[in-house]
């Protein structure tokens, strides 16, 4: 699934920030660059780095092809 939408059906973060983010090198699947159109599948660690030198990283445990419910994002990701 796209790296872009999977991001935003999970809430961590909006499609259009999700897309800046890839587009300028900080946002790493598997510890490579990436598109916005990347794919991401389960068992990939995806990495986001933050513009105050700080990072968030996560494993994918699930494919989230629809927006996910409030308070059930935890089925679709795990810190890492």
């Amino acid at each position: 699934m796209r790296l872009d939408v999977f991001l935003r059906n999970t809430r961590l973060m909006r499609r259009s920030v999700a897309k800046r983010a890839a587009a300028s090198g900080r946002i790493l699947v598997n510890g490579k660059k990436v598109k916005a159109a990347g794919n991401v599948r389960v068992g990939d660690v995806v990495v986001i780095l933050n513009a105050d030198d700080s990072s968030r990283r996560i494993k994918v445990l699930s494919e989230a092809g629809r927006p996910v419910p409030r308070g059930r994002e935890a089925e679709y990701f795990e810190d890492a």
